[in-house]
């Protein structure tokens, strides 16, 4: 088997997205992968500009890597997102190199690494909901903190005395420190002393 046969051969059974591209940005030669990734046909992949492929969000810094691989700039590793054929887009990181720009054409590698993309996600959103957690466990813990010692409070009226010496309701004291709030109502206790039922009611 000869050096052109072990190419194709290599080119076809890579897992890994294998192409050729021009500089006016059209994919000259694209191998299986491609079309088993992103499920667009051949045909249809070399028909139009890549770009059209990307998301609106990645085209600008995908051309300006393009132009810097074409100038003759070392290696190079990028990640944009590319539309699949149902709509949905799958993050590829990308290699290419100054040495693979010849004529006009530069050959380039990319990966699905949407999987690992999702991972990385997730790790990041559970590390944001442990640091929101952990304040709210700091604000709740100071907050508790607040009301732990000597309270100041008076044997008549119930007010109590902050640390700025001005009187306030047992709620309100409460209610600035914790966050807690106060409902009201009336314990059967309460109830019996302040309200007595009228000598003969129920008779």
């Amino acid at each position: 088997m000869n050096h052109q046969k072990n190419f194709e051969l290599f080119f076809k059974l890579s897992r890994d997205m294998l192409c050729v591209c021009n500089s006016a940005g059209f994919f000259v030669q694209v191998n299986p992968a491609f079309t088993r990734i992103l499920g667009h046909s051949e045909k249809y992949l070399l028909s139009r500009p890549f770009l059209e492929f990307l998301h609106p969000d990645d085209r600008e810094a995908t051309v300006r890597v393009m132009a810097r691989v074409l100038a003759g700039e070392a290696t190079t590793y990028f990640e944009n997102r590319y539309r699949c054929v149902d709509g949905e887009y799958r993050w590829l990181g990308w290699s290419s190199s100054a040495a693979a720009a010849v004529d006009g054409l530069f050959y380039a590698v990319a990966r699905d690494i949407t999987e690992q993309k999702a991972m990385a996600s997730g790790r990041d959103r559970l590390a944001r909901a442990r640091e929101s957690l952990l304040r709210k466990l700091q604000d709740a813990s100071i907050k508790i903190k607040t009301l732990e010692g000597l309270l100041p409070i008076c044997s008549y009226c119930y007010q109590m005395r902050d640390e700025e010496g001005k009187w306030a309701s047992v709620e309100d004291y409460i209610e600035k420190r914790t966050g807690a709030e106060f409902t009201h109502g009336i314990c059967p206790a309460c109830l019996e002393t302040n309200f007595p039922e009228p000598v003969g009611a129920g008779a």
